[in-house]
């Protein structure tokens, strides 16, 4: 509030009787304030539960598609034959025998000796290298055996080039940057670099290109890399050895542990849902206060809508047709729980099956609440609508609040000139009686009275 000097004269309070006058005045627009913040608590309220919901939902999504797939894989000899699974790849438990009788190897070439610092002629000289039908020539610039390395490896041909010395001379080593028979590598060279023709030259083979070679239950494969991915479906295989006579059992099992606890996960992420719901929307005997959202009926139906979807039985599976068929329960306070971890690892090792379409099938649990939940979350959905209209309401008040500011400031602007003026004439009042009293008072002396 600025300085007044008004009132200072006349003794009347004008500051204090304006901000008296204005504290009434500002009711409205603090009762208006104060139901604003109500609609923001509503407004962080949904937020908090949609984050919840969309956590449920992760944890149903899980439930209906990855974790019930999900495998584990071994092998009896992972010296010789390791092995993964491909995520969503399609695989199915089972056994398969593996003997590995030989590798995947790519082309190695070496040439003859040379002298270090030796230099080839550039002048009707050439040379191309093709691999797999591809041909692709060198360009020649520099022609000593470092710059014929250096222009190997810049022409992408497929190869790796490098240059060994055995002590005396130098060697042009090159190899393929890939494996199997497929990917042979041949040279042709002309004029000072015929001697690296691989038909003509001095260059021998010190390693040929060649697939894996094995058997999977006795059937023969052949793969040009060591990391077989498509002999198996939704199998990585890794072949490090042979190992003929001694074949490795590689095992594909339901990984139970990781179903297990993917649905603690499930019951998990629903208690916190139905927790956090009750807490906005119930009402505390104790303390005789409700939730944020209590009463709402948009932030009920939430809860409301999947319990209902929780309570019905799946008409396409087979031994198991309810949560509680596998040993999940509904709790006095609202919330799941697994009560018997017995009855679930008995299910799941009996009727896995069974147990996989209480959740995935068409009418299964997880497929019906990921449904729920996606219309809850989605454009048309109670979150959007209830965001939608609480935001509205929230915009509508804040101009009400700018509107009533200018009114408020006017106001006071009134209030504060009409006592403002009221002092002034106070004042001058005061300033008339002094002057009038002075006066009577001269007179009388003067009357000798």
């Amino acid at each position: 509030m600025a300085i007044s000097g008004a009132g200072m004269l006349s003794g009347l309070d004008v500051d204090g009787m304006v901000s008296s006058l204005m504290s009434i005045e500002r009711q409205p627009l603090a009762t208006l304030q104060t139901k604003q913040k109500g609609f923001d608590a509503k407004l962080s309220a949904f937020g908090t539960l949609k984050s919840a919901v969309s956590t449920f939902q992760t944890a149903v999504k899980a439930l209906g598609g990855d974790a019930l797939r999900a495998l584990t894989a071994s092998s009896t000899k992972t010296d010789a034959v390791g092995v993964s699974v491909t995520k969503d790849g399609g695989a199915s438990a089972g056994s398969y025998a593996i003997e590995v009788s030989k590798l995947a190897q790519s082309d190695k070439l070496v040439s003859a000796g040379v002298a270090t610092g030796t230099t080839f002629s550039a002048a009707g000289s050439s040379m191309s290298i093709s691999i797999g039908g591809k041909t692709t020539a060198l360009s020649l610039t520099d022609t000593t055996l470092s710059g014929l390395s250096a222009a190997i490896n810049r022409s992408n041909a497929g190869v790796t080039a490098t240059i060994l010395n055995d002590g005396t001379q130098d060697r042009l080593v090159i190899t393929g940057n890939q494996t199997g028979t497929a990917n042979g590598v041949t040279i042709a060279a002309t004029g000072s670099l015929a001697a690296f023709d691989t038909t003509s030259g001095s260059v021998t083979r010190s390693q040929t290109a060649q697939n894996a070679e094995m058997t999977i239950d006795g059937i023969a494969v052949s793969k040009a890399s060591n990391t077989v991915t498509d002999a198996i479906k939704g199998v990585t295989l890794n072949l490090t050895q042979t190992n003929v006579g001694s074949p490795a059992t590689v095992a594909l099992a339901k990984d139970t542990a990781s179903i297990s606890k993917a649905i603690s996960g499930f019951v998990d992420a629903y208690n916190t849902l139905a927790t956090a719901v009750t807490k906005q929307t119930g009402y505390n005997a104790t303390t005789k206060t409700g939730g944020v959202l209590n009463g709402d009926a948009g932030a009920r139906s939430i809860l409301t809508n999947i319990r209902a979807e929780l309570g019905k039985a799946v008409t396409d599976a087979t031994g198991v047709k309810t949560l509680s068929d596998i040993g999940i329960a509904f709790q006095r306070d609202g919330t799941l729980k697994v009560e018997k971890q017995a009855k679930l690892d008995a299910a799941m090792a009996s009727n896995f099956e069974g147990v996989a379409a209480l959740f995935s099938s068409s009418s299964g649990v997880a497929t019906r609440l990921t449904k729920v939940t996606e219309e809850m979350l989605g454009s048309k959905g109670v979150f959007k609508n209830r965001t939608d209209g609480l935001n509205a309401s929230i915009t509508s008040m804040e101009k009400s609040q700018e509107r009533m500011e200018l009114q408020l400031a006017q106001t006071e602007k009134r209030y504060r000139a009409q006592f403002t003026s009221l002092d002034t004439m106070m004042t001058n009042m005061q300033s008339m009686s002094s002057y009038m009293t002075t006066q009577l008072s001269a007179l009388a002396a003067n009357s000798g009275y």
